[in-house]
Formats: C-alpha cells, sequence, structure tokens
C-alpha cells in the first residue's frame, strides 16, 4: 500500500461520463455488516453515519430480520427520510445462515421488480446470489443490482468453485433483466485478480483493483482486498466514481473499535449518472473508470458522535420502530421463531415481509413456531 493513499485526506470523485444521457442517478454501496443482527456489540448509528451517504446499500452477512430492521430505523432516525428494505430468504448450510438485503432511501430510488435469488441448478453456491432491479426516481432510469458473499472455507481452494461459478452467474442476470446496466457486488473473499474470476472477468469489469477492504488489527492499515463491484459495460459508463471508504477515519474510531461494534470489512461506495457522494465521504483507495482524483483539505465526517459504549448494545442503540400489528403474537415467516409481546425484545422488529400475527402462543406453536432465545 502506498502511504499517499492511506493518508487521513478526503478524496473528490470528478470525471466525464459518455454515458450521462442514459445513466439512472444514484449513490450506491455495498458492504459485509459483519453479523448484523447477533450479538449485542453492535453500533447501528455508527454503521447509519456511514451508510447514509449512499440512497441504495446492498447489505451482506445479515444475521436476522431483526439487524435489517434496527439498521433501517437507525438510518431513518439520522436522515429523517423513509427507507425500504428488500431481502432474500435465509441462505447458507443446515447450521449456518445468512441473508441478502438492500436498503433503499425512498426518496431517490425505489425497488422496481425482479427481486429473486439465483437458481443454482449444480448447488455450487452455499449462499446463492440475490438479485434485484432499482429506479433512479430523479430520471426515472433502471438497473439491476446482484449481491453475493462467497464462501471463505478453510483455504482458498474452497472459495474457487463459487467464484469460477460467478461467470454463469453473469449470464444468468443477463437473461433476467435483459439491457439493463448490471452491478454484482459483495464480499468475494478473493482479490478481483485471482484466475478464479477468469470466468466472470470475461463478461463484467471489476471496479475495484487497488488497495484493500477489510481493517487490520492496526488503524490505518488494511488487509485484502475482497469487496468489489463488477459492471458490465452500460454500467460501467454510468460510473463516475468509485472508492473503498475509510469508515474508521470517517467516524474517528481505532480499526479494533470498528471490527468489534461496526464490521470487519470497509464498504464500497460509487456514483451513478450526476449523482455525487456527499462530502463527509473518506476514501481510502478512490477509483474508477477515466476517474481524476484530487486532494483537498480533510472535511470532518457529520457523525454527531454516534460511537460512544452506550451505543454499542444492539436494540439499545435505536428505538424499535412503530410498524407492529395488535395480536400477543408475532411470528417470523422466514425464521419460524415466534416473539411475545411481553419479555421478548425482539417483538416489534420483525419487516413486514415476514410477520405473522397469531393470537396466542399456543396457536404459534400449532403452526411449528419456536419461542425466540432471546426472551426472558
Amino acid at each position: 500500500m502506498k502511504k499517499s493513499v492511506l493518508m487521513a485526506a478526503l478524496l473528490v470523485l470528478a470525471t466525464g461520463v459518455s454515458g450521462a444521457a442514459i445513466a439512472a442517478d444514484a449513490r450506491v454501496g455495498t458492504w459485509n455488516t459483519m453479523r448484523l443482527g447477533n450479538g449485542d456489540q453492535k453500533s447501528y448509528l455508527a454503521l447509519a453515519a456511514v451508510a447514509a451517504n449512499v440512497d441504495v446499500l446492498a447489505v451482506q452477512e445479515v444475521m436476522n430480520d431483526e439487524g435489517i430492521q434496527y439498521l433501517k430505523l437507525a438510518l431513518e432516525q439520522r436522515t429523517r427520510e423513509k427507507w425500504s428494505s428488500l431481502c432474500s430468504s435465509p441462505v447458507g448450510s443446515r447450521n449456518y445462515k445468512e441473508q441478502y438485503c438492500f436498503l433503499s432511501r425512498d426518496s431517490a430510488v425505489q425497488y422496481e421488480d425482479g427481486a429473486v435469488s439465483f437458481l443454482d441448478r449444480k448447488h455450487v453456491f452455499m449462499r446463492e446470489p440475490y438479485s434485484a432491479r432499482f429506479k433512479s426516481l430523479s430520471d426515472g432510469k433502471t438497473f439491476a443490482l446482484a449481491t453475493v458473499h462467497i464462501i471463505y472455507g478453510k483455504s482458498a481452494a474452497d472459495r474457487t468453485p463459487e467464484l469460477k461459478e460467478l461467470g454463469n452467474y453473469w449470464e444468468w442476470l443477463e437473461q433476467v433483466y435483459p439491457g439493463e446496466p448490471i452491478m454484482l457486488m459483495g464480499d468475494f473473499n478473493m482479490p478481483p485478480s485471482d484466475p478464479a474470476f477468469e470466468s466472470l472477468r470475461t463478461r463484467a469489469i471489476p471496479m475495484v483493483t487497488d488497495g484493500a477492504s477489510t481493517l487490520s488489527n492496526t488503524s490505518g492499515r488494511f488487509a485484502n482486498l475482497y469487496d468489489n463491484v463488477f459492471a458490465n459495460q452500460s454500467a460501467r459508463s454510468m460510473m463516475s466514481g468509485v472508492g473503498i471508504v475509510n469508515y474508521p477515519l470517517m467516524l474517528k474510531v481505532s480499526h479494533e473499535d470498528g471490527r468489534r461494534a461496526v464490521s470487519d470489512h470497509a464498504p464500497v461506495f460509487f456514483q451513478l449518472g450526476k449523482a455525487r457522494l456527499g462530502s463527509a465521504v473518506q476514501m481510502a483507495y478512490p477509483q474508477g473508470p477515466n476517474q481524476q482524483v484530487r486532494q483537498v483539505e480533510i472535511a470532518q465526517a457529520r457523525n454527531d458522535s454516534v460511537f460512544t459504549p452506550r451505543e454499542t448494545s444492539g436494540a439499545a442503540a435505536v428505538a424499535k420502530p412503530s410498524n407492529t400489528q395488535a395480536g400477543s403474537v408475532h411470528g417470523n415467516k422466514s425464521s419460524h421463531i415466534y416473539h411475545l409481546s411481553s419479555g421478548c425484545p425482539s417483538y416489534g422488529m420483525i419487516s413486514d415481509q415476514n410477520l405473522v400475527v397469531f393470537g396466542s402462543e399456543a396457536e404459534a406453536v400449532a403452526s411449528n413456531y419456536r419461542k425466540a432465545g432471546n426472551c426472558r
């Protein structure tokens, strides 16, 4: 890594975009949020302080509905705007499952159609990728976003089959979203230079090729280039800049604290069309098509002291949402877990799309639901 790249400077992205006439205007990001919804150390306010700088965010490593709903509410509290969530069913092994989610700012981007998990008939992926089509409300242009979390395994060899299959997945995306700008983003657990990407790279372009996106234990140092965005030509022509976000610098926290209460991955943000990231965004590795970089005076992140010890306790970080429905028992049809109105802290945290209301606990049990483990 070059010291000049790692220095704590705000980097502004500026470029001319040949495809501006057809570009969708939106600020987009991807972030592995590290076991979102598990444990009591997560600072949702810190996550929201960073995520609030984009209009749509692909989120990997979502462990349950409660996690994504806490983050959605934290974003709404921070931005004072409504946000929407769109999530896959839990995917993974029998003993370990995650969800993919998209969070979108209602005033800027809306879900259009085509939300679907990959039909992995060869059963290559442990966690089948998830995708959807979105529309920019500023110009009405649509674009397809896909997200993936490649298995880490015991060695690089365990990741190779999924990485090689991404070429076939990309062809499938082109069939599902014909003629659309397509972007595949997420945690690939491998740098884009690895030979296993050959099939994908014949069809799509990796937008992040320098630097690293995982946080080392040493503040200011990043370890591996695992997080990325692959784009087809039409999507690439829309991009006016892409970069790895130095979120510890934005929040003024150490890597140790960031890894504990935010994530061990830095997000990747990029601009589409005329949309521009705000001055609070600190880029560690800015790059992108035809990109020109100029260094300017550091602008402080508008974080409102979001990262304090009192805010690293999951449910205490934000208030509970108010979209609960009347009924003594709330069930999650995705996980088949139920929550009581008294003594269950996650009672009001089930997304609308997964909420099932039971008249009694006995009714939930009769429907093969089990009680949440965090109920008192």
